[in-house]
């Protein structure tokens, strides 16, 4: 019998709460001096959290959304 190498056992996290960690997450990254206070009230949306950087950056709302990993319409 096979053991698969990267098979989890544990509880698993739905896929719209990693996202929503990881737009955070990847904001934080690429601008280090965001308010940690406004970004959690944008509950990870991609496109709530590149309202809040489109401010401070000459990017389109589309290129932050597509930096954060979301999809742009």
């Amino acid at each position: 019998m096979q053991q698969h190498r990267f098979s989890s056992t544990g509880p698993t996290v739905p896929l719209d709460a990693v996202d929503a960690v990881d737009a955070r997450r990847r904001a934080l990254a690429l601008w280090p001096r965001l308010d940690a206070t406004k970004l959690a009230r944008t509950c990870g949306e991609p496109d709530r959290v590149a309202r809040l950087i489109e401010r401070r950056t000459s990017l389109s709302r589309e290129a932050i959304v597509r930096l954060l990993g979301g999809r742009s319409d």
